[in-house]
């Protein structure tokens, strides 16, 4: 579901992201510190609401965590694995443990334990039904080591199964890792709900294609930047193993200042997963969306891909996981500075 790279942190080194969305392979729960509002309403379709479910357990036998009065209250519209949107009356009840409902039953036979699941995640606000962030389809593995920091989408992944359509409801500090107002949701107590709605589907294709793609060098994906001024897109063949090291490639090179620490830049990105390429979170726009370079801000690999280069530049970066969030994927981003923030 964590997760571009912005946000506050139970962890600095951990958990960092604008995320919305976060997304998927550990949803750092942070991706809600700087999400902005998705403005736009899903297309129609599927519909969900709690129903009975015939998983009651996971893989292990362990039970499944438990249904409560707030995740039994999520309605939601929309396409299976699309933006949705909550049609729910907010405020919904406040929470004090986690919740977990199923609002479209799938398969009924666990993904098992250590699959990784592919999974779409939308984050509502229950308070205000505001929608928080939307993570496209990306790996979330059912592995709670992967996803230490981040309970909710662990609880979500080990009892779901193919098809199904889960409701997660949290306490906005569980949510955040800490005070709400902290990461900008100052309207918001602690104890007010934040509620997850993934999308499961079959488990996640780790590589993409790799007949016929040719690695311009060891070190690289491959990168279509369009015209510029929309979302580039990024290839990442089978063919290539994750490097070790954080690896930075300007591929055009502006004519602005220099980036320098601890300061504030208009930046545009787009981030996928190494295995598979599947993006995961990003956001392109002509004035692009507002990063700081302080230290702890971002994750470590994105900060140090921003210092030291020019406004108007558009880079590749690579980070391993103990340069982003920690845990076990390596990711890849396109950014484009901009701006430096008035």
């Amino acid at each position: 579901m964590t997760f571009a790279p912005l946000g506050a942190r139970s962890d600095p080194k951990r958990i960092p992201v604008k995320r919305t969305r976060a997304m998927l392979a550990a949803l750092p729960v942070a991706l809600l510190a700087a999400a902005a509002l998705v403005g736009c309403s899903s297309s129609g379709g599927g519909s969900g609401q709690a129903v009975d479910s015939a998983i009651s357990a996971d893989a292990s036998g362990a039970a499944c965590a438990a249904a409560g009065d707030t995740s039994k209250s999520v309605a939601v519209e929309g396409e299976f694995g699309e933006l949705l949107t909550l049609t729910s009356e907010p405020p919904l009840a406040k929470v004090k443990e986690l919740q977990r409902s199923v609002l479209i039953e799938g398969e009924t036979t666990p993904y098992a334990a250590g699959e990784t699941a592919n999974a779409s995640v939308t984050i509502f606000n229950g308070k205000t039904g505001e929608t928080i962030n939307h993570l496209a389809a990306g790996p979330l593995p059912n592995d709670q080591e992967q996803l230490q920091g981040a309970a909710w989408a662990y609880e979500a992944v080990r009892c779901a199964a193919p098809g199904q359509r889960v409701a997660i409801a949290v306490s906005a500090v569980e949510a955040v890792g800490g005070d709400p107002a902290e990461v900008g949701f100052t309207d918001v107590a602690e104890d007010d709900p934040f509620v997850f709605v993934i999308d499961f589907a079959e488990p996640h294709d780790q590589f993409a294609d790799c007949e016929s793609l040719t690695p311009r060098d060891e070190k690289y994906p491959e990168v279509d930047l369009g015209d510029g001024a929309s979302e580039p897109t990024i290839t990442i063949p089978e063919c290539m193993e994750a490097p070790e090291d954080l690896e930075i490639e300007v591929l055009v090179e502006g004519s602005g200042e220099v980036v320098a620490a601890d300061e504030s830049i208009m930046t545009n990105y787009v981030g996928v997963y190494w295995n598979g390429a599947e993006r995961f979170d990003g956001n392109w726009s002509e004035t692009g969306t507002l990063f700081s370079t302080a230290a702890g801000a971002l994750i470590d690999g994105f900060t140090e891909a921003m210092v030291g280069q020019k406004i108007g530049s558009t880079i590749l970066v690579t980070v391993p996981s103990e340069l982003g969030y920690n845990d076990g994927n390596t990711r890849t981003f396109v950014l484009q500075l901009v701006s430096k923030a008035e």
